[in-house]
């Protein structure tokens, strides 16, 4: 006899509901970088007790979100420049393999999603909104690693992106990198996906991220990036 059952997913742990959460806002730029996270108060915002919090800035480490100094506390963390190149090149390698893989075999869906998103980044980048323009980044980016379909890839790109989504949410929200070059190489992705030129598209995106890294190394050069950081807890 065939049952016409559905799966039932478990429902997420409220470590793992909590994890989430905090890593939203340290990418969103509401956990700015370097600021100190106080177990206390973040429980008290998300209406829970201490322990998942202390469970989730644990898991958060991992990721290279958070650093924990057993003296000092937890805080959101502040990359060197080689961790910075180290995380670039490892989401390069999975962006590159995602859009050659999506515009072979998910072409029209990529096409699609990606033209949401460049709709909902120039509309933020004409309002000069730069944190909707960075979510809209992060969604852009987003699509092509879910369009090329590789389960692996895109959990290794949700475990291991967040430090590059967050400073990047950093240099366009407080450092004012500027929102044109980043949008016109943006659509020129979107042009080659549409008449699948792989290999310009992947030519593109290593341009467009060697851009991020440039502009956290002109950051360090030139100020101090985190001095009005340090002094505020969440």
């Amino acid at each position: 006899m065939s049952l016409s059952l559905k799966r039932i997913d478990p429902p997420a742990s409220l470590m793992e509901v909590t994890v989430d959460r905090i890593r939203d806002a340290i990418i969103a730029g509401d956990l700015p970088l370097g600021c100190k996270l106080s177990e206390q108060r973040l429980a008290d915002k998300l209406g829970i007790s201490r322990s998942p919090v202390r469970d989730a800035l644990a898991a958060l480490q991992v990721e290279g979100l958070v650093t924990i100094s057993p003296k000092r506390g937890s805080f959101v963390f502040t990359p060197d420049l080689k961790t910075v190149n180290d995380i670039n090149e490892h989401r390069c390698i999975l962006e590159k393999a995602s859009i050659r893989k999506a515009i072979a075999n998910n072409h029209a869906t990529l096409v699609q999603s990606l033209e949401a998103a460049s709709k909902r980044m120039a509309q933020s980048a004409d309002r000069g909104d730069a944190l909707q323009y960075t979510r809209g980044d992060m969604e852009f980016h987003n699509v092509i690693i879910r369009s090329g379909g590789n389960l692996s890839i895109i959990s290794s790109y949700k475990r291991t992106i967040g430090p590059l989504m967050a400073l990047r949410t950093h240099l366009f929200t407080i450092m004012n990198e500027k929102l044109g070059r980043s949008m016109s190489e943006h659509l020129a992705l979107l042009e080659a996906c549409r008449a699948k030129d792989a290999d310009e598209a992947e030519r593109i995106l290593v341009v467009h991220a060697a851009h991020l890294v440039d502009a956290y190394q002109l950051a360090l050069a030139e100020t101090s990036l985190f001095d009005d950081l340090s002094s505020g807890a969440a």
